[in-house]
């Protein structure tokens, strides 16, 4: 009996295919569940590979749009058939400085509506994760904190230079994520997660009730649309607690207060709430 593959595609070939890598090395082949992982750039952002589907209504095979037309996709794909890829999940940032569409009438809010009802199955078109800003953020944390190191909320104005501010004397920006520095990700983004949503608890059945991908979504929206600014929250945490279950939460998330030097949301009188 074959091992089932699991698709990662990742929206850049440098940073975001590594960080796709360590995740796989971390939790894949370190850990207890051995799968075939296969992670592939779409080398474009979540605005152009709207506007590819869009042409086909959506109808379009998102593996088959890679393989034609991404060469490095295409080589890791070779020999690998659609029908023997079990699950396929996406990691793209929103990254709203980099709107490309070209549709009249269509905002990048709507797109990236459009797609993460579109992609909502990891079994059948895939399942979307947006990174909020970039991919950056998935080391945008102070250790010890639920804060962010270059600030929870990002003004849009500030988003092309989120890469600099999230880096730039943060010892969290590594070259390699061993799995203590992933437990401390996903720690702090279960937390940051409550603090968006404006939860007065989090636990493992309320993050499985609550939290999906265009939930947190709808609440960056209104923080953007409301206050013009993005709060910072990774796509790799969210996959990880979306992917495992209960006693992954459990070995994964402790914590269940915040701890912060100062509270940007209560400085901005409960942004998005």
């Amino acid at each position: 009996m074959r091992e089932p593959i699991t698709l990662f595609i990742v929206e850049g070939e440098k940073r975001d295919y590594r960080f796709a890598k360590e995740m796989e090395r971390c939790f894949f082949v370190r850990g207890r569940h051995k799968i075939t992982v296969i992670s592939v750039p779409a080398s474009q952002n979540v605005y152009m590979l709207y506007e590819q589907l869009r042409e086909d209504d959506f109808d379009t095979d998102v593996v088959e749009i890679l393989r034609e037309r991404v060469p490095d996709a295409r080589a890791k794909l070779e020999g690998v058939s659609r029908h023997s890829i079990d699950q396929i999940y996406l990691f793209f940032d929103f990254d709203p400085h980099q709107d490309n569409l070209t549709e009249n009438g269509v905002a990048s809010l709507d797109a990236i509506d459009t797609m993460l009802q579109v992609f909502d199955n990891e079994t059948e078109h895939g399942k979307l994760f947006i990174s909020y800003p970039m991919v950056e953020a998935l080391y945008d944390y102070r250790r010890d904190c639920c804060q962010a190191f270059s600030g929870c909320f990002i003004p849009i104005d500030d988003v092309p230079d989120y890469k600099r501010m999230a880096g730039d004397g943060n010892d969290n920006a590594s070259e390699h994520m061993e799995h203590n520095q992933w437990k401390e990700v996903i720690e702090v983004f279960a937390l940051r997660v409550k603090c968006l949503l404006g939860l007065s608890s989090m636990s493992y059945e309320l993050y499985r009730k609550k939290v999906t991908p265009l939930v947190l979504f709808q609440a960056q929206r209104k923080v953007y649309e409301l206050r013009e600014r993005v709060f910072v929250l990774s796509a790799f945490p969210e996959f990880l607690l979306d992917y495992f279950k209960r006693d992954f939460w459990n070995s994964h998330v402790k914590r269940t207060r915040y701890s912060f030097e100062r509270c940007e949301k209560e400085e901005m009188g409960g942004a998005g709430n």
